[in-house]
């Protein structure tokens, strides 16, 4: 199923990401890598971040669930394949594996999450770093998810995405219900697609829980992209994480 939704959202991904600042975003995950050569991307979808990420001198290697996003990530030059982050083994180690955009937040049950620490662990040399970022749980619980519009246009579509959120708190997680018009301007069609993304949000706790089982330890935890520590009102975090 996650597949599918991938593989049909990724048609217009980078339009509803239009105004999403991958530069910044690289320089951040630059910073916090620091000084090593060889990355491994879990869930690295379109390959913008990869793109930059090598620009920068490192050796990217990446993994995505859809077929249609590793198209376009190939065309850019990366190195990728097709993958499940709960599953994936590439039978080598890295310096460092980053995985971005909430990867870790679709893993919805403890399984899922346990087995998507379990191929990063798997993948890194000893005192290799895993970046990633998450829907930070005391956020969540203390604004509750509304329902959004986004409207977006190039010279050929036309995109209006309406978000319903349902909040499923007894298992820490938000259903991100999605209805896409997509219009094509030329031929004065439209077309409907609807989506459903099951999102789970974590507390430090339960990223230290899932971490350890794995050898890992929490390094660094703060705001994605400020460096702040992480509030009420802070939905992403990002945290650093060091294999032992």
């Amino acid at each position: 199923m996650m597949t599918k939704v991938f593989d049909s959202y990724s048609m217009y991904y980078n339009l509803l990401y239009k105004d999403k600042d991958y530069a910044a975003e690289a320089n951040y995950i630059a910073q916090l890598l620091g000084n090593v050569k060889t990355v491994l991307e879990l869930g690295c979808g379109t390959g913008k971040h990869a793109n930059l990420l090598t620009s920068k001198g490192y050796e990217m290697f990446g993994i995505d669930l859809s077929k249609t996003m590793l198209e376009q990530a190939k065309s850019l030059g990366i190195d990728c394949v097709q993958g499940d982050v709960r599953s994936f083994r590439a039978g080598r180690k890295f310096d460092a594996v980053i995985s971005l955009f909430h990867v870790a937040s679709y893993q919805t049950s403890d399984e899922d999450i346990n087995n998507y620490f379990k191929t990063a662990a798997i993948h890194l040399n000893k005192d290799g770093k895993f970046i990633f970022d998450v829907w930070h749980k005391p956020a969540v619980l203390a604004q509750v998810p509304e329902k959004r519009t986004k409207i977006l246009e190039n010279d050929d579509i036309k995109v209006v995405r309406y978000c319903v959120p349902n909040h499923i708190k007894e298992k820490d997680m938000v259903e991100v219900n999605y209805t896409i018009e997509v219009t094509d301007k030329h031929l004065g069609k439209t077309d409907i697609i609807k989506e459903c993304h099951p999102m789970r949000y974590f507390s430090y706790e339960d990223i230290e829980k899932f971490a350890s089982r794995n050898g890992f330890e929490i390094i660094k935890s703060k705001e994605w992209l400020t460096h702040k520590t992480p509030g009420a009102d802070t939905w992403g975090v990002c945290y650093v994480c060091e294999a032992k």
